[in-house]
């Protein structure tokens, strides 16, 4: 089993523990329209899409717990990020992976129009760990607009790690 699924929450974890109530709810207008606890949300709302997905076979990225304690708080934060770490570790050290399942989204940016396919749990891992980088990395640039410094590789794709670690 690969932990990386677990890694990519972790890192959230690690910026959480760490941060003022009043930077995770700022948005620095005009540059950004989302605070980084927006960003946190949004993020495990698509982990615990896929939770729910384990035991349903349905996702649907549509539903949303938009300005719930999640993104208003760290403490909350942490603690959803840390049931999702719990339920990756059970989930990715069994066949569970392999599940088919039917996942939803809106595909339309002018009318409300939603695609229906399918898929496996692990590929929608490997999205929402993907999604959750490239909202890392606007994390990473809101902290460093606000005076902080993140771990070096935060908000990096594991291909460009690799890349750099390789050069180096």
């Amino acid at each position: 089993m690969s932990n990386s699924y677990v890694d990519v929450i972790e890192q959230a974890i690690s910026v959480l523990d760490d941060i003022s109530l009043a930077d995770y709810q700022e948005v620095l207008a005009p540059h950004f329209s989302s605070s980084i606890g927006a960003h946190i949300r949004h993020i495990v709302d698509h982990f615990l899409a896929l939770k729910q997905a384990s035991t349903s076979g349905e996702i649907n990225y549509n539903k949303r717990n938009r300005h719930g304690d999640v993104e208003q708080f760290p403490h909350s934060a942490i603690a959803t990020c840390e049931s999702i770490t719990v339920w990756l570790n059970e989930t990715c050290s069994t066949q569970l992976l392999n599940k088919r399942v039917l996942v939803t989204t809106d595909i339309d940016m002018s009318h409300t129009k939603a695609a229906t396919c399918e898929s496996t749990l692990e590929r929608e891992l490997v999205f929402v760990a993907s999604h959750a980088i490239h909202h890392y990395a606007l994390i990473r640039i809101i902290r460093n607009m606000q005076g902080k410094a993140l771990p070096e590789f935060f908000g990096y794709a594991p291909s460009t790690i690799s890349y750099i670690t390789r050069s180096a």
